[in-house]
């Protein structure tokens, strides 16, 4: 059975690349029938946060990602120190007493010769009466992985295809730190074992420390699984995504208002191309489709207009009515917007889902529909110069006359004014559009007209008839 998982450290928010990797995990499990696990790496101690947790789980449950299993290597650190032990039985680790500023001046030294940094091994060969006496001495002391002198580690990357690093380019590495406390390379390598962990999908920034975890695999006995290591994500100016592009994490688009289906979408096609290239398709269509073998080899650019193109898709053509209502409503409310009619909200909806391509921005693009805006002074200038007021006394007389139920009646309504007046019918659209939204450009107003209670378009058009009397 193929078994997937993702595993974030709880140090920040879900950023963009690493939902990209939960996705991935995630399909390639669902398509094989298989299981998906999350673990969290919680055991930095000094960056993880519970908050971030909690943030990571919520935002991959808003992302539409469930999971089989569910884990934290800080429950697991007994664990560990098991197959620690067996490590330094077994010789294949050791305990260094090497101090910061020693391990600091080795650094500094191999900056001069401008070669790498990698440990110069001088505790590897330490006598267990000499480890006894600086134990006794209370030194503190990490333990480092023996890494075997001239190997070559050689994996097929299931998306790289072959690669082989040799171990000179790192050398001997700490598995466990001077508090105790497992690093990455050793527990992850644990987890996936014991957990049955068959496929791991990651970035390819991970690269460098397969071949440090595929030594630890094999000096316990494990099996290693298959790796697949993903390209990387880039900004519009092809350097790696980052802050300085702007919005990076998965709590930042929901914040802006995109829909988690349309996100989802979009990140599926960061590096996988579907067979049949088309673009937007449910979960349950990705998920039949998806295979590794499709993912690319280069980099995925980030392109948020093109997410955001997306999403307005998936406003206007995918979702249901009910679920647009669902996920506007937090939005309306938060601007403070009377939201107490459903019915009423759902028309404006339905009616305005091609102005907007976010949710955050459907809160300004709506605001007529749902606050009576004042008419700044420079504004009444120009409806003078329109001839409004002849304009909206019209209209308030025969506006009961007409039925206004869609665009298309109040088109018909506008262009009987027009004829009455003699005027052209920008002096009218105009003039409407100013009292009724407070600006000069904007939602349809045969959109807003068709939707306002006429009550509201009469109040709105007598307060700003009565400024320019």
């Amino acid at each position: 059975m193929v078994v997937t998982r993702f595993a974030p450290s709880p140090t920040g928010y879900l950023h963009l690349g690493n939902a990209r990797t939960a996705i991935f995990s995630y399909l390639f499990a669902r398509h094989h029938g298989g299981k998906f696990i999350l673990r969290i790496e919680d055991t930095d101690r000094e960056r993880s946060r519970k908050e971030f947790e909690e943030s990571i789980l919520e935002d991959l449950g808003w992302l539409g990602i469930d999971w089989d299993e569910f884990y934290r290597q800080s429950e697991r650190f007994e664990l560990y120190k098991k197959y620690v032990d067996k490590l330094l039985e077994t010789g294949h680790a050791y305990l260094c007493f090497c101090t910061e500023e020693e391990l600091e001046r080795e650094r500094r030294e191999a900056e001069l010769r401008r070669v790498p940094y990698r440990y110069s091994g001088r505790c590897r060969n330490l006598t267990e009466e000499e480890v006894k006496k600086l134990k006794e001495e209370g030194r503190p002391y990490t333990v480092r992985f023996r890494v075997p002198d001239g190997r070559t580690v050689v994996f097929e990357d299931l998306v790289k295809g072959k690669i082989a690093i040799n171990v000179d380019d790192f050398g001997d590495f700490v598995i466990v730190r001077s508090d105790g406390t497992p690093t990455y390379n050793l527990v992850v390598v644990i987890d996936d074992a014991l957990m049955g962990v068959t496929h791991v999908i990651r970035g390819e920034d991970h690269i460098s420390n397969t071949p440090k975890q595929l030594l630890i695999y094999e000096a316990l006995g494990f099996d290693p699984p298959k790796f697949a290591h993903l390209p990387v994500i880039l900004g519009p100016d092809r350097s790696k995504l980052s802050k300085r592009h702007g919005a990076v994490s998965v709590r930042n688009y929901r914040e802006e208002g995109f829909l988690p289906e349309a996100l989802f979408n979009y990140l599926c096609l960061l590096g996988w191309t579907p067979p049949s290239g088309e673009e937007i398709l449910t979960k349950e269509e990705i998920v039949k489709l998806f295979d590794l073998k499709d993912v690319n080899r280069s980099p995925a650019v980030f392109n948020v207009e093109k997410l955001r193109w997306m999403n307005g898709v998936y406003i206007r053509e995918v979702v249901s009515t009910e679920r647009l209502y669902e996920t506007a409503l937090p939005f309306l409310k938060s601007a403070g917007y009377p939201v107490e009619d459903k019915d009423y909200v759902i028309k404006v909806l339905e009616r305005t889902k091609d102005a907007y391509e976010t949710f955050k921005e459907m809160v300004e693009r709506l605001r007529p529909f749902f606050v009576d805006v004042e008419v700044q002074k420079e504004k009444l200038s120009l409806l003078k110069e329109l001839g409004a007021e002849e304009i909206f006394e019209e209209v308030l007389k025969r506006l009961d006359e007409f039925e206004l139920s869609t665009p298309e009646d109040v088109k018909s309504f506008v262009k009987e004014i027009q004829k009455a007046l003699g005027v052209k019918p920008r002096s009218v659209w105009h003039s409407l559009r100013i009292a009724l939204t407070g600006e000069e450009e904007g939602i349809g107003i045969d959109v807003l007209m068709s939707v306002l209670p006429k009550e509201k378009i009469k109040g709105r058009l007598e307060r700003v008839l009565a400024c320019l009397r």
